[in-house]
């Protein structure tokens, strides 16, 4: 196995693509160019290694899903993350596109004491649609936004509401689709 590079500029490319992230978790559901991409390893997009090498770090744990072996090694090394095989567990689960849903109450949901030690979905779709889809209201929203995310479980969003139902508690997600990405907080209160 041989390992692809990652950012060019390592702190300044993780740097604007955080801004970027914090962009998309402001204004949910309002997809944003991401700023630069790193060579992806196989089973994973540019647009989500881009987000993955961004956010894990020494003290993060990251679960994939089976068969990404070469992306394991790819994410150990430039980020220098634990992977865990223990779904609970993770501060972030990626989902590449067609990848069965895993049951999303059960993922970290932080706890009163520390709502923010919660995971974070990454989730790999194939495009984002603003005149079908969900509405989102809520803190971000100077009025209700509405967006199709296409290529989600069929099942998604009333696993999301039940993970979401206690809040503070609860799960965040980013989804990337080519060069987008689109952040969904915890916080958005969504209509189906």
């Amino acid at each position: 196995m041989m390992l692809t590079a990652a950012f060019a500029q390592p702190v300044d490319d993780a740097q604007a693509t955080f801004r970027t992230l914090l962009s998309a978790l402001s204004e949910p559901l309002l997809p944003r160019a991401l700023p630069v991409f790193p060579d992806a390893p196989a089973g994973v997009s540019p647009a989500a290694a881009a987000l993955l090498l961004t956010l894990a770090d020494a003290d993060t744990a990251v679960w994939l899903p089976d068969g990404l072996a070469d992306a394991a090694a790819w994410l150990r090394f430039h980020a220098g993350c634990v992977l865990v095989s223990d779904i609970a567990v993770a501060d972030f689960v990626y989902l590449p596109q067609r990848s069965a849903l895993p049951n999303l109450p059960t993922l970290k949901r932080g706890s009163a004491d520390y709502p923010d030690r919660s995971a974070t979905l990454i989730v790999d779709v194939a495009g984002f649609d603003r005149a079908a889809g969900v509405t989102g209201s809520g803190p971000g929203f100077a009025a209700p936004r509405r967006l199709g995310i296409q290529g989600l479980a069929g099942d998604f969003w009333p696993q999301w509401t039940r993970a979401n139902c206690a809040f503070p508690l609860g799960i965040d997600a980013f989804f990337v689709a080519r060069d987008a990405v689109v952040g969904l907080p915890r916080t958005t209160r969504l209509e189906l």
